[in-house]
């Protein structure tokens, strides 16, 4: 099986680890007894978790690979314990963050301008994400800024645990969710952005039948999606990244970084234009997996170091 195939198959199997009774009590909490409890109930959730889940191995090897990038000492069970709780933190924030309750956090814009430049002039941008740090918080820039609209390109994953919880917490969701593989996908992402929306595509993991490129990514060569610099292209709209970092508290850090203005993909040069611009886009993320490593949540073999 090949790499790309097997990177599929690996987190598919593990995507869906969040237990229903876990999601479901950390909503609860949340919503009866504040945010300030609910991180203090994390701690044994997230110690049970460390001592029980079957991706343990997964987050010690990434933070062994992040470590020594970035030249640290070997990360010891405090960093797992870390890893393990950033995670649970960020189901507990999101459950404000899909309610509109942003209010509630000081949130920090970086070079917003590099989507506003665009969305004041009633452009549509392509925004891509990843698994580093928590996407919901783009809402903040949403609330922040009424005229800007913002809605997500995704596959139907409706039968996670977490995104069923979310969806039922918040039925709204279903309206910002445009699905890749329906058969009008591309014509209302088309008027969504000659409408001047923020599309979302999240850039991190293969998805189905993805075509991918060989990037270098913390000390190794990962498979990422080409799809979503595709659909780019073929809006022929501006690509925005975007990294919603958590810092501690109730501050986060939202970082924009402009890619292209619009993506050219030369037919002849098609594949070298792709890998050269994933790279990019893995770079950019590597700085930010070193400068807040705790914020990465996949939570699976993302570097094939386990394959059988």
């Amino acid at each position: 099986m090949s790499k790309k195939a097997e990177a599929k198959k690996d987190w598919k199997k593990t995507q869906d680890r969040g237990s229903p009774w876990l999601i479901d009590l950390i909503i609860w909490i949340i919503l009866n007894l504040g945010r300030t409890v609910g991180r203090l109930f994390l701690f044994p959730i997230v110690l049970y978790f460390v001592f029980n889940s079957s991706t343990r191995k997964y987050s010690k090897r990434y933070l062994q690979r992040n470590f020594i990038t970035a030249n640290k000492s070997k990360p010891g069970f405090s960093a797992l314990f870390k890893h393990y709780y950033s995670f649970a933190n960020m189901l507990l924030d999101r459950v404000y963050f899909l309610t509109g309750n942003t209010q509630k956090f000081d949130i920090t814009l970086h070079n917003e301008q590099y989507i506003t430049d665009f969305t004041n002039n009633g452009q549509g941008v392509v925004l891509l994400g990843s698994h580093l740090g928590n996407f919901d918080a783009l809402r903040a820039l949403a609330n922040q800024a009424n005229d800007i609209k913002i809605r997500a390109l995704m596959y139907d994953n409706a039968q996670q645990n977490i995104n069923r919880a979310f969806e039922k917490l918040n039925p709204q969701l279903k309206n910002d969710v445009i699905h890749i593989g329906t058969p009008d996908a591309m014509i209302q992402v088309q008027e969504d952005i000659e409408a001047g929306y923020v599309i979302g595509m999240l850039a991190d993991r293969i998805e189905q039948e993805d075509r991918s490129a060989t990037c270098h990514f913390l000390g190794d060569d990962v498979q990422l999606p080409t799809g979503p610099l595709i659909v780019a292209y073929l809006l022929k709209a501006p690509v925005i990244l975007c990294f919603a970092l958590h810092r501690g508290g109730n501050q986060y850090d939202v970082h924009f970084h402009k890619l292209r203005d619009q993506i050219e993909l030369p037919r002849q040069e098609r594949d070298m234009r792709l890998q050269q611009l994933m790279q990019e886009y893995a770079e950019i993320l590597e700085q930010h997996a070193i400068n807040s490593p705790y914020n990465w949540y996949n939570f699976y073999d993302f570097w094939q170091d386990f394959e059988q």
